[in-house]
C-alpha cells in the first residue's frame, strides 16, 4: 500500500471509530512516519497520549485564547478610524487624523479586550432576537433553505452586515453561497475511495490547523478527520488546483458551524462561484489580480500609506498575502472573522479587498503621526479591532461607494490587459 493510502485509510478508520475522549487528549500518530502496525491491526492498543492541561473553553470552543483572539502585541484598529469619517484620507490633509492627544486616548490592546469580552457576555439576548428574525426570513429543511419571498435584498444585507447569529451562520452562509450557483458534487463518502496526490501534504496540515480549539485538538479526532476528509475531496474537485495551505483555515472555521458534507459543497462554490479558482490554482494568478485591485484601493483611499509602503518596496504581497489566502483566519479575532465571513458569503472578494484596505487605513492614520513606523512589522502583527460593528460598517459604506466601484473596476481591467499584453509580471503587487 502507498504512503498516501495508508493515510487515507487511517482517517476513514478513526472517523468510524471514533477517539476515546477526543478534544481532551493528544492522541496518538499513525501516519506521518512509516508505522510499525495500523491502529486496525491493535485495537486494544492505546490511541491517546497525555491530557491537555485543563483551562476555561470560550463560546466558540477554543482552550487557547490566543487561538482566538490576538496574539502577541496585537495591532489595535481604534472604532474612530471608521465612524464618522470619510472613505478616504488625504495624503497632505490638516489637522492629521490623530494628533497628539488623540494619541495619548487610543485604547490599549489589554482595554479593547476586555471590552470585547465583556460584550461577548451581554450579546445573548441580541443572539436570540437576531436568531426570530433570520428564521422568519428562511423557509425550507436545513441546509435546503431558501429565503423567502418577500424579503428584500436591502434587509438580507442590512442583517449580514450586522452580523449572522452563531447558531444560524451555518445555514445562511449556505443560502448566501448557493444564490450564486452551485453544482452537482459526489459524495464525501465517494470521494475517500479514491486515492490524492495531495493526501501526504494535507495530512502534515491537518493536526497544525487551529490547533487550540476542542474540535481539533486530539490526533485523528472526529474534527481533524472531517478536515482531512474535506480536503481530500477538494483536492480531486479540481486537478489544476490540487490543494493549497490556504485552504484547511477555510475548511476548518466552516466545520465548526456545518456538518462536513455541506462544507465540502460550499468550498466547491467558493472555488467556483467566488472566483477562488483562480486564487488556489499554481501561481497563485487570481491572488496577483487582487493584489493589483488592492494596490489601486489604497492608492484612492489611503494614499499617505500607498505611497509609504511603495517607498519601503512593500507590494501587497508581502503583508496580504496570508489575509486574502485564508479569508483572514488567524489574522483577526475569531468573533471578527466570523462576521467577515459573512460579508464575504454575501458581497464576495470585493470584501476581502475593503477589509485589507480598512487595516491599512489605521496605519495611514498612524503615519500622520509617527513617519518613521516600521509598515512590515505594523502590518505583520495580529490585529484588534475596537468595535468589529464599527469595521463592518465601513466596509459596508465602500462597497455602496460609486467611486469605490468604479475603481475597482478599472483596476481588474487594468490587470486583464496586463495579462493579455503579457506585461503583469513587471506590475509591483
Amino acid at each position: 500500500m502507498s504512503h498516501a493510502g495508508h493515510i487515507r485509510d487511517v482517517y476513514v478508520y478513526f472517523l468510524r471509530t471514533g477517539i476515546e475522549n477526543d478534544g481532551l487528549t493528544h492522541g496518538c500518530d499513525y501516519t506521518r512516519h512509516a508505522p510499525v502496525c495500523a491502529p486496525w491491526d491493535e485495537p486494544d492498543a492505546p490511541q491517546q497520549s497525555g491530557e491537555r492541561a485543563e483551562s476555561p473553553i470560550d463560546r466558540y470552543g477554543f482552550f487557547d485564547p490566543s487561538a482566538s483572539t490576538a496574539r502577541g502585541d496585537p495591532m489595535v484598529l481604534p472604532a474612530s478610524t471608521y465612524v464618522k469619517r470619510g472613505l478616504r484620507h488625504a495624503a497632505a490633509r490638516a489637522p492629521t487624523p490623530f494628533n497628539k492627544r488623540h494619541m495619548r486616548h487610543m485604547p490599549d490592546a489589554t482595554t479593547v479586550q476586555r471590552r470585547r469580552d465583556a460584550l461577548t457576555r451581554t450579546a445573548d439576548t441580541r443572539e436570540l432576537r437576531r436568531i426570530r428574525k433570520w428564521i422568519y426570513m428562511l423557509q425550507g429543511e436545513e441546509f435546503h433553505e431558501t429565503l423567502r419571498a418577500h424579503v428584500a435584498p436591502a434587509l438580507v444585507e442590512r442583517r449580514v452586515y450586522k452580523g449572522v447569529p452563531d447558531e444560524m451562520r451555518g445555514q445562511v452562509w449556505d443560502v448566501l453561497s448557493r444564490m450564486r450557483g452551485t453544482r452537482d458534487v459526489p459524495a464525501l463518502d465517494e470521494m475517500l475511495e479514491h486515492d490524492s496526490p495531495h493526501d501526504v501534504q494535507i495530512d502534515l496540515d491537518v493536526p497544525r490547523t487551529i490547533r487550540g480549539h476542542t474540535r481539533f485538538y486530539t490526533r485523528y479526532g472526529r474534527g481533524q478527520c472531517e478536515l482531512f476528509s474535506v480536503l481530500h475531496a477538494l483536492s480531486l474537485q479540481c486537478t489544476e488546483c490540487g490543494y493549497c495551505q490556504g485552504m484547511g483555515p477555510i475548511a476548518a472555521a466552516l466545520l465548526l458551524h456545518m456538518p462536513a458534507e455541506q462544507v465540502f459543497l460550499l468550498l466547491v462554490r467558493i472555488h467556483d462561484a467566488y472566483g477562488f479558482h483562480d486564487i488556489w490554482r499554481p501561481g497563485f494568478p487570481g491572488l496577483r489580480a487582487e493584489f493589483y485591485a488592492l494596490r489601486a484601493l489604497q492608492q484612492s483611499l489611503t494614499p499617505r500609506a500607498s505611497k509609504a509602503l511603495e517607498r519601503a518596496g512593500l507590494a501587497p504581497s508581502a503583508y496580504a498575502t496570508g489575509w486574502l489566502m485564508t479569508l483572514y483566519s488567524g489574522v483577526l479575532p475569531y468573533a471578527t472573522h466570523l462576521r467577515v465571513l459573512d460579508m464575504f458569503f454575501h458581497d464576495g472578494r470585493d470584501v476581502l479587498l475593503l477589509v485589507a484596505v480598512a487595516i491599512v487605513r489605521v496605519v495611514d492614520m498612524r503615519l500622520a503621526h509617527d513617519a518613521r513606523l516600521d509598515l512590515l512589522e505594523e502590518l505583520s502583527r495580529p490585529l484588534l479591532p475596537e468595535s468589529d460593528d464599527a469595521l463592518c460598517l465601513w466596509v459596508q459604506c465602500a462597497m455602496h461607494s460609486p467611486d469605490v466601484q468604479a475603481c475597482l473596476s478599472r483596476a481588474r481591467a487594468a490587470w486583464a490587459a496586463h495579462v493579455e499584453h503579457g506585461t503583469d509580471a513587471a506590475e509591483f503587487v
